[in-house]
């Protein structure tokens, strides 16, 4: 079996696929870098091949692995973050003026929407420190920690779900309205500073 990692040969010792992925996995480590693509005899596995027990016992022709810069995995993850934020903010918007326009079926599922992004976006942030080692305890933004910023965006959604379970439209379209914006823009902040501290 020939075990290829970013084009070059490398002595892995393996005999099945998974042996193979877990030899690279190894040597990525050592290198510093983070495994993006495994392709076996040209087929690209796919997560759930990765996560099969069944193909790790399989043997293989070629194993390719390709490997890239976990800083810039990281960076590349925080800058698409950030372009997230301004999707969930134009989408809270458009679901207090749904609000407002009694259009609140529409208006629940756009909302939705933006709380999907501001999950994604909260564990983009934690897995991303995590692979590059960076200790978001001491980062600030703004003189507000990262903790306090995790603690005022839980309270605006605490806010948002009073909203919808009160059926108070009107405070939840002025929570989506007048609080989420600044909130947005210093969870940008925050993205932008991350990305400027590992460049």
């Amino acid at each position: 079996m020939q075990i290829l990692f970013d084009e070059v040969p490398c002595n892995v010792d393996a005999g099945t696929i998974g042996e193979a992925i877990a030899g690279a996995r190894d040597l990525a480590r050592e290198r510093g870098r983070l495994i993006v693509d495994v392709t076996v005899d040209g087929s690209r596995l796919t997560e759930a091949d990765l996560a099969s027990c069944r193909r790790h016992d399989e043997a293989a022709g070629i194993i390719r692995f390709t490997s890239a810069d976990p800083v810039e995995i990281v960076a590349h993850t925080f800058e698409d973050a950030e372009d997230a934020l301004a999707e969930a903010d134009e989408l809270q918007q458009k679901a207090a003026e749904l609000l407002h326009s009694d259009e609140h079926t529409v208006a629940m599922d756009t909302l939705g929407e933006a709380v999907s992004i501001w999950l994604s976006v909260q564990e983009a942030i934690v897995k991303g420190a995590q692979a590059i080692g960076l200790d978001l305890d001491t980062v600030h933004v703004g003189g507000e920690s990262f903790q306090d910023m995790i603690r005022r965006l839980n309270e605006c959604l605490k806010a948002v779900r009073r909203g919808l379970q009160d059926r108070d439209e009107v405070t939840l379209a002025d929570t989506l309205l007048y609080e989420f914006p600044q909130i947005v823009e210093q969870w940008r902040g925050l993205l932008r500073d991350l990305r400027a501290r590992i460049a």
